[in-house]
């Protein structure tokens, strides 16, 4: 079994051991070496692994992988062998292991304030490259936090940090356990660990945490969603939470700038925006639709269709709205025959006096389908043409002409 040394020391980057055992990796060029006793942390309860160097006379090798047996052994992948007796020293990536303990002394916070707070009781961890997440059972099987009950969670846990209360890790004997005031039982019998935060935050837990609340930094909560029947809450801590708020805050300042108003009035000003924009969509679509139908009259061919007027066109890329509400604009009007290419898209419709199946004429000459009074789909321009000849046909024609 692996003597773990973070279990003393969270701030413990670089340590001596032996290497124990050597065997292949789960992949091509690695090998999993054990050692008497590491620093490294391998992935348990949410937390990732760290990640490293084990160094030696003449070699080195790069730590990718972390992860410990049912028997307490803990593997440290690497992309290079070593031999049982081979005296090393370990070297952990400071900055990840700091930002795991920011992320997992915060989650230890929230999901303290979470339960004392709103009666949630969280279930698992998961620490994410980017942000964090804990899936929490609330009362009443919600799955949602309102606005003001997020910012009670927050204000909270901040103010707790603010603190910079003291973070103990220790193994308590079994009497001493009884008597804690945990905030939920232990998953495990035997090696309980405990970690406390000030007097506010207790439980059984065996990663890595800072030594105080206060090198946690910040806590912000990004999302609560529902998640399999509990409230997803995605949170990002320390160092995290301030490359957060300045990506946020570079890009307010920015759209700030340009609809010249502050920070504080953008939902404002992108309403008004919106608001306008789609107002002026409007006005567009209307003209386009104008235009359309314009075109479409200016098309029609009354002597390839007795009886009915046929305007068969192909078109550059078109506002789907405006084709829209063009098409049906035409085919309101009795005897008329469209069909149309807009880019890609394929549109063939009739009025309700002429009997032509455009559902069964678009399946003819391409991928589509619809309604006997209009039918769409995917095409080259060509289709217009050979459709075209189609309907001239003395079938069609006669068809057109009973309507």
């Amino acid at each position: 079994m692996t003597e773990r040394l973070y279990y003393d020391d969270a701030y413990l980057w670089k340590f001596e051991a032996e290497v124990t055992a050597c065997r292949n990796g789960k992949r091509p060029g690695t090998w999993e070496i054990a050692l008497d006793r590491s620093a490294f942390y391998p992935t348990s309860g949410g937390q990732p692994f760290d990640t490293g160097m084990l160094k030696w006379k003449g070699g080195s090798a790069r730590v990718a992988d972390v992860e410990a047996d049912a028997d307490g052994e803990v593997w440290h992948t690497a992309d290079k062998p070593l031999e049982p007796g081979t005296r090393v020293r370990g070297e952990i990536d400071g900055e990840r292991r700091t930002d795991h303990m920011e992320q997992h002394g915060g989650e230890h916070m929230l999901a303290g304030a979470l339960w004392e707070k709103l009666g949630g009781v969280t279930i698992g961890l998961h620490l994410g490259q980017e942000d964090s997440s804990i899936d929490a059972d609330l009362p009443e099987g919600r799955t949602h936090l309102t606005e003001e009950e997020i910012l009670l969670l927050e204000d909270t846990v901040n103010r707790r940090i603010r603190k910079d209360a003291p973070i103990r890790c220790w193994f308590p004997e079994k009497e001493e356990l009884k008597k804690l005031p945990l905030r939920k039982e232990p998953t495990v019998k035997e090696h309980v660990r405990i970690v406390a935060m000030g007097d506010f935050e207790m439980v059984a837990c065996g990663g890595t945490h800072p030594a105080s609340t206060g090198r946690i930094g910040l806590v912000k909560i990004i999302s609560v969603t529902p998640a399999r029947g509990k409230a997803r809450i995605t949170f990002v801590c320390g160092g995290r939470a301030l490359r957060m708020f300045q990506t946020y805050m570079k890009y307010a300042d920015k759209a700030g700038a340009a609809l010249s108003c502050p920070v504080a009035e953008l939902s404002r000003a992108a309403a008004e925006l919106k608001y306008r924009m789609a107002e002026i969509q409007k006005k567009a679509n209307r003209y386009e639709t104008e235009d359309l139908l314009g075109q479409f009259r200016a098309g029609e061919n009354r002597e390839d269709m007795p009886g009915a007027a046929l305007a068969a066109l192909t078109l550059p890329e078109h506002e789907s709205k405006a084709v829209a509400e063009a098409v049906s604009r035409y085919i309101a009007e009795p005897g008329k025959v469209l069909l149309l290419s807009v880019g890609e898209k394929l549109t063939f419709a009739r009025s309700a006096d002429v009997a032509i199946d455009m559902n069964a004429l678009i399946k003819r000459v391409a991928r589509g389908g619809g309604r006997p009074d209009m039918a769409s789909g995917a095409g080259i321009p060509e289709c217009i043409g050979v459709a075209r000849k189609i309907l001239m046909t003395e079938r069609y024609q006669a068809a057109a002409g009973k309507g």
